[in-house]
């Protein structure tokens, strides 16, 4: 039998890793109003020093929570190569 304890913050986890889908659903609904304006002005998908000034905004989030920066690069870099697929397939663009 699991420990009430643990059980409870196993739910607290999941509990939040559902807002964390949240979270990211609503970032992608900001990435098709981006995708919408790229669009409009013939712009390219891929920005690669937003794409970094994401990366390193994340690694510094994380370094500040006394979280390894590394893993926050990494996070960033999985949310923009997520919003860039989405970029290009509503653009049915390859770059």
């Amino acid at each position: 039998m699991v420990d009430s304890s643990l059980d409870e913050a196993r739910q607290n986890i999941d509990k939040i890793n559902d807002e964390i889908v949240e979270k990211v659903d609503e970032r992608m609904s900001e990435v098709l109003r981006i995708v919408k304006y790229k669009d409009e002005n013939d712009m390219d998908v891929k920005d690669e020093d937003r794409e970094e000034a994401v990366v390193k905004q994340f690694a510094d989030r994380f370094e500040e929570k006394e979280l390894p920066r590394e893993r926050g690069r990494q996070l960033g870099r999985l949310l923009i190569d997520t919003a860039v697929d989405l970029e290009r397939d509503m653009l049915g663009k390859k770059e």
